[in-house]
């Protein structure tokens, strides 16, 4: 499918930012409301199912229950909008990030404090709403944050990683280089962020939703290994058009000396806190891999 392979190719997200400089904003979400439609009109493709089975499990419903017939379209309207409102972000600066995203003062304070009391810190988050606009918080705040993104920085997602570089951000496909850069990072007071939802066959078995699943703890051996302190958020959709930063207070990880039971119970706690969030509002829950592929029907 033409359009498909376009989005997610490396052109797609420059587009989208070429496109962000020359449509008004009700332009840009009529835009997106219509690719949405169009990706959400073919339920046989493997995004469209990977959405619907995430959906299902988080909503407590079979994968056939006629109350997802609508679930995905909504799923990727969100998402949709998300990215007008990123590439927009790229193209108007600062003023209108301040304005679109509030960022509750208990995080960026708290990390703050951590590292002035000589601990690192770091962030992990799930694929909820625009999380590009928490991105672009940082990068305008100047934050000095290390973005440890999807492996696999290919297509969009190294097109994607270019933007957020033009932000100030400092994003790394994670490898062996940039996960010791990150434990650099940490031991010297600083702050690493990563995305801790997605499917990880490389990593442990944990409890998400009431089934185990395997799940990154990179964010909680970093936390583990080097003393650093862990802030857990979200991004949600706040009225028709902001975004809400939010999230509990630090944390401070239990270091029992058995350091992979500490790992495995820290990366439980964090998976615990953002399944309540995404319970909260899951229609926001951008995740497009099958987190539980065997929900998918075998065709």
């Amino acid at each position: 499918m033409f359009l498909n392979d376009l989005i997610n190719s490396q052109l797609g997200p420059i587009l989208g930012a070429w496109l962000a400089r020359r449509l008004s904003p009700e332009g840009s979400y009529r835009l997106a409301d219509w690719l949405a439609a169009r990706f959400a009109a073919r339920p046989e493709t493997a995004l469209c199912k990977a959405i619907r089975a995430n959906q299902a499990v988080v909503r407590g419903l079979p994968y056939d229950s006629p109350e997802l017939d609508n679930v995905v379209g909504e799923v990727l309207r969100n998402a949709a909008r998300g990215y007008a409102d990123w590439f927009r972000a790229i193209a108007e600066g600062p003023d209108y990030v301040r304005a679109k995203v509030r960022v509750d003062e208990h995080i960026l304070e708290d990390a703050w404090q951590a590292s002035e009391r000589g601990y690192g810190v770091v962030f992990a988050g799930a694929h909820m709403s625009s999380f590009n606009m928490f991105l672009a918080v940082l990068g305008y705040e100047s934050l000095p944050i290390q973005v440890l993104s999807y492996h696999r920085a290919r297509g969009s997602y190294k097109s994607d990683n270019y933007l957020r570089h033009r932000l100030g951000i400092d994003v790394s496909p994670i490898s062996m280089e940039s996960l010791r850069e990150a434990v650099r990072r940490l031991k010297q007071r600083g702050f690493v962020l990563t995305g801790v939802d997605r499917p990880d066959v490389g990593g442990e078995l944990l409890n998400f939703f009431g089934r185990q699943v395997r799940l990154p703890v990179g964010h909680a051996r970093l936390a583990i290994r080097t003393g650093a302190h862990m802030i857990v958020g979200v991004v949600r959709r706040e009225g028709p058009d902001g975004y809400h930063v939010t999230g509990p207070r630090i944390i401070e990880p239990v270091r029992s000396g058995d350091q992979k039971r500490d790992i495995l119970q820290l990366a439980q706690h964090v998976a615990d806190i953002l399944a309540g969030y995404i319970r909260q509002s899951p229609e926001e829950w951008m995740m497009f891999l099958p987190v539980w592929p065997d929900v998918i029907p075998s065709s």
